[in-house]
């Protein structure tokens, strides 16, 4: 796996292969926990077309609400 890019406390961001892309976000309070989803076609599009920017507010989604992201759990 290629580590694409990271933030210490807030989320990695790496490649698994061509156009497989795994988030692993930092979430909890009191106690931490990874939350790691593989993304969607539209979410690689909006990667594709933003960046990093794109990923940085999507692991700010995942920290808030990980309930919307169950089903692509990696």
């Amino acid at each position: 796996m290629k580590e694409i890019a990271k933030e210490a406390w807030n989320y990695t961001f790496s490649e698994r292969g061509p156009g497989d892309y795994i988030l692993s976000v930092v979430c909890g309070g009191v106690g931490l926990y990874d939350f790691a989803i593989r993304l969607t076609a539209p979410q690689v599009a909006a990667y594709e077309h933003e960046g990093i920017p794109y990923i940085s507010r999507l692991a700010e989604q995942v920290r808030h609400d990980q309930s919307p992201f169950n089903a692509q759990k990696a």
